[in-house]
């Protein structure tokens, strides 16, 4: 489970880094598949970026271990990255 947290919480940096000025909805959109939805809905999601295969292998086993946490936590990693989307930090 600490694997898991720790990816997650590089995932939220890098999304979230102050080099970024705006973000990409699409990538909004996988990381809210990540934490919600299936692997299914996951895999869909970045299709449209061409991942190659070692990146869809890293995706799908970062999906099993963020399917291994309680739902209660998937729910306060998508508010909490709903929260610094909408920080003035972020603006």
């Amino acid at each position: 489970m600490k694997l898991t947290a720790t990816l997650s919480l590089v995932t939220l940096a890098l999304l979230y880094s102050s080099a970024s000025a705006e973000i990409c909805p699409g990538f909004l959109h996988i990381i809210e598949n990540v934490f919600m939805g299936t692997l299914s809905s996951y895999e869909t999601a970045v299709e449209p970026f061409s991942p190659d295969q070692d990146m869809r292998d890293a995706g799908t086993q970062l999906k099993k271990l963020v399917d291994t946490l309680p739902q209660k936590a998937r729910d306060s990693v998508i508010k909490f990255t709903e929260k610094i989307v909408k920080s003035s930090l972020c603006n």
